[in-house]
């Protein structure tokens, strides 16, 4: 279970990505009640659920209502929350593979996006 967020910013980046990536198939009230249920079934506590809900009003959805969605979505939702979940201190090489991400991202958003 994802216990709650690691302020480091790897998690944070990393939460953003997966957020994004469920708003490109549902809306906010349906991001509302997609957190509720990985609530529900044990991969997320109450306390990451709120701090993820905060962080995605700032984002821009794509998608539409429906929070009941592909099997896919949810295994990919499954590998993000094992990778927040294994967050551990920033080293410097994370800083520095940031950083190649982030020019990556200025040169070619598109490609930089897509999981």
């Amino acid at each position: 279970m994802l216990k709650r967020l690691n302020e480091g910013i790897r998690s944070q980046i990393l939460a953003l990505k997966w957020l994004g990536y469920l708003l490109q198939h549902t809306n906010h009230e349906g991001l509302k009640h997609l957190l509720h249920y990985y609530r529900n079934i044990g991969w997320i506590s109450e306390t990451a659920e709120i701090k993820l809900i905060s962080m995605a009003e700032g984002l821009k959805s794509t998608g539409t209502g429906e929070w009941r969605l592909p099997v896919r979505v949810h295994l990919t939702s499954l590998l993000f929350i094992k990778s927040l979940m294994n967050e551990s201190e920033e080293d410097e090489r994370e800083i520095i593979g940031l950083n190649a991400y982030i020019e990556q991202w200025i040169q070619k958003p598109d490609e930089v996006i897509s999981i």
